[in-house]
């Protein structure tokens, strides 16, 4: 039998009490050896955070600053009234789908009609959103593109749509509606025109809807003979002239403005947070600079302890290497084949 080495029965003895743990020494060394690579290439990484940082400062300070102007709006309560539908018999069956009764307007509606482009078509139409949304492109003075070709409806409903921000409470029964701009007055106006484009096209769908059913009762007087049936139906023709006339009246159909958008002040900008963006500018390129400092002695280590490793790895990123000049032959022969070379000319 062969006795176990010393080594063996020194590592298998438990410790006693009290006793350091065997690797304390060699974690101390280790973040030792770390301080000492980090101030090995303190210039380098005192460098990298400087430049780092000073190009943060640079391109936060060329960022425009953004502004954010919202207000909160709430479903309009409706009275519910009896409805005579149900003497009229199957034809108030009829009649409650034809007038979509029973179906007052939702948060959910409010949310999609905001959303859609139909809506953002309409506002950039009326009020002529082109030049504001493309500065750029548009001359103030001539009152023209600059461009041949001015920039489509669907470039300024992209931009118009990620302006717009939609948030619905169901708990509280309000919606908040914002835009974010870098002018904070017309940021104002544009959540201005949103609400007064909302109850505009929720008005003409009730007005037309309230004129197709008119039409509908019209067609069932001629229809029948009953007089019973002709007065529940001149109750519900009275009823949408009344929801006509109402639409009419009402400055916001549909909902109540709760909190007007107001023009934020010039200092309370939402973006960007140029102090947050050159603080992680910093840490993430010290972090990276020591990581690229490890690395570097890494290979320093590397190359005077265990030379054959590095010359394996020396060999094998020489496989990615283009030899002088092959570069741009293979790039003449790929896209101009039918070019001749300098030497068969």
């Amino acid at each position: 039998m062969c006795s176990a080495s010393p080594a063996t029965k020194i590592d298998s003895q438990p410790l006693p009490p009290g006793a350091p743990y065997p690797y304390a020494e060699e974690d101390e060394i280790n973040v030792l050896g770390f301080l000492v690579i980090i101030l090995k290439y303190k210039y380098m990484i005192v460098a990298a955070v400087f430049l780092a940082g000073l190009l943060a400062v640079i391109l936060s300070l060329m960022m425009d600053n953004q502004y954010r102007s919202e207000a909160t709006i709430s479903l309009r309560e409706e009275q519910t009234n009896p409805s005579p539908l149900g003497a009229l018999g199957g034809l108030g069956g009829l009649v409650a789908s034809q007038l979509g009764l029973g179906g007052a307007g939702s948060l959910d509606k409010l949310e999609v009609v905001l959303k859609s482009r139909d809506l953002s078509t309409r506002i950039i139409q009326k009020y002529e959103l082109l030049p504001i949304l493309f500065p750029e492109a548009w001359d103030a003075k001539n009152k023209r593109w600059r461009a041949e070709a001015p920039p489509s409806m669907q470039d300024a409903l992209i931009i118009l749509q990620s302006l717009l921000s939609v948030s619905a409470d169901s708990k509280k029964n309000t919606m908040m509606v914002g835009i974010e701009y870098k002018d904070p007055e017309l940021a104002k106006t544009l959540v201005g025109y949103y609400l007064s484009e909302l109850s505009n096209s929720m008005r003409e769908e009730v007005i037309r809807d309230a004129s197709e059913n008119m039409r509908f009762f019209t067609e069932q007087l001629q229809k029948t003979g009953d007089a019973m049936l002709k007065e529940k139906i001149y109750v519900l023709m009275a009823k949408e002239v009344e929801k006509e006339t109402f639409a009419k009246a009402q400055k916001y159909y549909g909902f109540l403005v709760v909190d007007p958008p107001l023009a934020p002040d010039p200092d309370k900008k939402i973006s960007p947070k140029r102090s947050m963006i050159c603080i992680l500018s910093v840490m993430a390129t010290f972090f990276g600079s020591c990581s690229m400092a490890l690395l570097l002695e890494f290979l320093s280590n590397l190359k005077t302890k265990t030379p054959e490793y590095y010359q394996q790895i020396i060999a094998g990123l020489k496989g990615w290497r283009i030899p002088n000049g092959a570069l741009f032959s293979t790039l003449k022969s790929h896209f101009f084949p039918n070019v001749p070379s300098a030497k068969g000319r």
